[in-house]
């Protein structure tokens, strides 16, 4: 059994004491030193990598104050040459860097825990889940809170076999293709794309990048089919993947270890006791060594038959010698066996090799975001954690075109100039930093009401509009709640929960109406209460493997795909953000009015909150952050369904309307960090979907022959489609990007954007539709032409076949009228 020599004594020092402290092991093969910077040398002789990565995720739990931006100053892009050390340590050395930390002062943690208790008894416990985390050890599964909307699902479902898009490059597990067992590597370029269905079209509906072209793996002398591959250490940013030979041939001890990251610059792999070996299936050409970019780094150059040039840069510790040779066109070799060595590889851009020899020797194995807000500003920083070999200076890191838009100038100042293609978001840019720095502007003034970005508009609730909002009013409030809402669907009983709370909305803040609000309420805090009861016709569950709030649908039905495939954790995000809007609606309304219903129902729906965005990777019983990716700018909403082309995001709507949710929720019950992450998701939001899902004339993102869909339809991580799951009608593609349409919404979609959709794709469909997608299409109209829609929505020819589910004539009108819908 593999052990790791580390003392645990200084867990609880705060890495901000200015006092060294240094611990050993009594045999002195261990040191642990915090100084300038945290130092662990771990001995060569019995350490774990993963258990080091376990020891050292520890250190940051439990956070709840805001962590550490950097004030170090940048490396000068013209400096890199000149800056190269020409010696190093002799030993390799793992290191903390700590020494570009901060507190924050009198600012909001972003971050701050929620709560730290388990579900109560009215969740049910599931003790398994009906899908096990394949290649995850019951400890793994027990001490972890394991993400199920993250890039990595592929490898612990399924097959195993398809590729976890790391970005920019996407890497699965090679299962003996072509004679080759390890870890795969591709990197696919823009002119790589297929697109159709008709490749030559000006206008085309999807495009994709090829998968499975394995450029490059990681293997060993000893990996056959006996191999195997674990998974630990699952967070929301990486994961440590474990590859192993036969243990009855070869014995315990033998291991490839590969830190996975997004944004990594390098794919890394630390050799442990084995023979490195390197496949390719587009073959290697040549491969030549080149010099030392510094003591201790050995580096090769592979040119592959298609072209492309790839860095391998070897790590080796004092007393090793290491050396590869090209052994045939697919397949390079080590010339022995070695330990502890760190094989880090690269695609070569133009550019990129000075770059890259100037960061290699140094990788990244964990990283977390922080943020704080302070008014309406809102600063982000992902900060990556690193091990460094020969190499004490900063990481090379991959950032989205959203992460640029919003860097520090601080952050600018670190730019190499290089740039590299990405599956669907565009280009990725290199920066040397190990931290991504961004700063938003938050959207602090939208609340409840209406609300409009619409230069020059206001409300103006004429009397004539007062009549007919409330005539609309009190005939939706006259319905039965119960039957619209008490269903055997979480996302349709969300939707008609939320619903009725714009309406209560309405009667309460607009009208005015104290009888009328009464009324609306009280059958909607009983509507509500059979889900907060948890008395629903599928109840939801705790599921203790992956951590989370689950419909029972699918255990009862048999069909993982019930409700949405909501028992497997997909569309969490749509369906309990409506449930959370709703709840910060009444909680809002009973407030105003001296009632006591937020404290009754706050452990509820903060534990929905809790499921799809948890804020705290000191929260045992959720994972940080199921569904909105800090990384990506965006959520995903795929579950635990193994895909080619990776996770996807249907709905950009219903992904904003979560956020907008958490905001409000977090206003009514007094949580102000709750209340500003909801506000910096939503500032992520609006930068990330206007860059890569609501593309407007100017995009520069997605392909040129693309961009007039207007929508990305459904957008994978290596894949655009410009469709839906439930059919190909321009009004539900276009339609599912809108839903449902609330104040938040112009804040997102732009009138010029929207303006541009109507034109192009919507104004000769809209005018023939007869159902409930009618309504949707004539309530976005709102966003640049607020009085077209109020018209529309108070003709006398308004049919309530125009409404879907989660629609009201009350809200629509109110809303129209609220955007400036009644002026000239």
């Amino acid at each position: 059994m593999w052990s790791i020599l580390l003392s645990l004594t200084l867990l609880s020092v705060q890495f901000t004491s200015a006092l060294p402290v240094s611990s050993s092991t009594a045999d002195g093969l261990t040191t642990i030193v915090l100084s300038e910077t945290v130092q662990y040398a771990v001995s060569t002789a019995t350490s774990d990598p993963t258990a080091l990565g376990t020891i050292m995720t520890s250190l940051g739990q439990g956070r709840t104050k805001a962590q550490p931006f950097t004030t170090a100053s940048p490396i000068a892009t013209d400096s890199i040459a000149s800056a190269l050390p020409t010696s190093g340590a002799s030993e390799f050395s793992h290191k903390f860097d700590a020494r570009d930390s901060y507190d924050f002062v009198s600012e909001v943690d972003l971050f701050a825990p929620i709560e730290g208790t388990a579900p109560d008894d009215r969740f049910p416990i599931m003790m398994s889940h009906p899908l096990h985390p394949l290649g995850m050890s019951n400890s793994v599964i027990s001490k972890s809170t394991i993400p199920t909307n993250n890039f990595y699902s592929n490898l612990f479902l399924g097959s195993r076999n398809q590729p976890a898009n790391v970005y920019p490059y996407s890497v699965w597990w090679n299962q003996g293709t072509n004679g080759d067992y390890g870890f795969a590597i591709s990197h696919t370029t823009f002119s790589q794309r297929n697109y159709g269905p008709d490749p030559h079209a000006d206008l085309v509906e999807y495009y994709f990048n090829p998968v499975g072209i394995n450029s490059i793996s990681f293997s060993a002398a000893e990996f056959d089919s006996d191999m195997t591959m674990s998974l630990s250490n699952p967070t929301e940013f990486s994961v440590d993947v474990n590859m192993a030979p036969s243990t009855s041939r070869y014995g315990n001890g033998r291991y490839l270890y590969i830190p996975l990251v997004q944004g990594a610059g390098f794919v890394t792999g630390i050799y442990f006791n084995m023979k490195p070996k390197f496949n390719s299936l587009v073959g290697f050409q040549s491969l030549t060594e080149k010099a030392s970019p510094r003591y201790g780094i050995k580096k090769y150059v592979a040119q592959l038959y298609d072209g492309t040039v790839w860095a391998i840069y070897a790590n080796v510790p004092s007393g090793q010698t290491f050396s590869l040779s090209r052994q045939s066109s697919s397949s390079i070799l080590a010339s022995k066996r070695v330990y502890n060595v760190v094989v880090q590889i690269a695609k070569i851009v133009d550019g990129s090799e000075g770059a890259y020899d100037y960061h290699a020797g140094k990788y990244t194995y964990h990283a977390h975001v922080y943020g704080t807000a302070a008014g309406s500003t809102g600063t982000l920083a992902i900060n990556y954690w690193t091990l460094q070999g020969n190499n004490a200076g900063r990481l090379l890191l991959w950032a989205l075109p959203h992460h640029v838009a919003s860097f520090t100038n601080e952050m600018a100042k670190r730019a190499l100039g290089i740039s590299i293609d990405s599956q669907t978001k565009g280009k990725m840019y290199a920066y040397s930093t190990n931290q991504l720095i961004m700063q938003e502007v938050l959207p602090t003034d939208i609340q409840f009401a209406p609300w409009t970005s619409i230069p020059g508009k206001r409300a103006t609730y004429t009397s004539q509009a007062i009549k007919l909002i409330t005539s609309a009013a009190s005939s939706e409030i006259a319905q039965n709640f119960d039957a619209q809402t008490n269903l055997d669907s979480m996302y349709y009983s969300g939707k008609a929960l939320d619903k009725f709370a714009m309406i209560c909305y309405v009667s309460y803040s607009i009208l005015k109406n104290t009888s009328m609000t009464k009324n609306c309420l009280n059958k909607l805090k009983r509507s509500f209460a059979v889900f907060a009861d948890n008395r629903q016709i599928y109840p939801l569950y705790y599921d203790k493997t992956y951590k989370g709030i689950v419909s029972s649908a699918a255990v009862a039905t048999g069909d993982p795909l019930a409700d949405f495939g909501n028992t497997y954790y997909n569309d969490h995000h749509f369906h309990y953000g409506y449930h959370i809007h709703a709840a910060a609606v009444i909680g809002y309304i009973d407030s105003e009015l001296g009632g006591t219903w937020v404290q009754e129902n706050k452990e509820y729906v903060n534990t929905l909150v809790r499921d799809v965005a948890n804020p705290s990777d000191s929260d045992q019983y959720f994972p940080f952050s199921r569904s909105f990716s800090w990384f990506h700018g965006h959520s995903w909403a795929k579950g635990l369904f193994e895909s080619a082309d990776g996770k996807d995001e249907e709905s950009s709507s219903e992904d904003y309307h979560h956020a907008y949710a958490i905001k409000l929720w977090g206003k009514v019950v007094g949580d102000i960090s709750m209340e500003a992450r909801g506000a910096m998701m939503l500032a992520v939001m609006r930068r990330a979907m206007n860059a890569y899902m609501l593309m407007n004339s100017t995009n520069t993102i997605q392909p040129e022959n693309f961009i007039a869909n207007k929508v990305t339809g459904i957008l994978f991580e290596n894949k655009a489609d410009h469709t839906t799951y439930f059919g190909t009608d321009v009004q539900y593609i276009q339609g599912i990007h809108m839903l449902p349409i609330t104040p938040v919404s112009s804040y997102i979609r732009s009138p010029t954007f929207v303006r541009e959709e109507w034109d192009s794709l919507l104004s000769s469909v809209a005018p023939t539709l007869t159902d409930g997608w009618k309504g949707i299409l004539y309530a976005n109209l709102a966003l640049f032409d607020p009085k077209s829609s109020y018209q529309f929505f108070s003709s006398s020819k308004f049919c309530r076949n125009y409404l879907d589910s989660g629609a009201s004539l009350t809200w629509y009108l109110a809303y129209a009228a609220g955007v400036g819908g009644t002026t000239s």
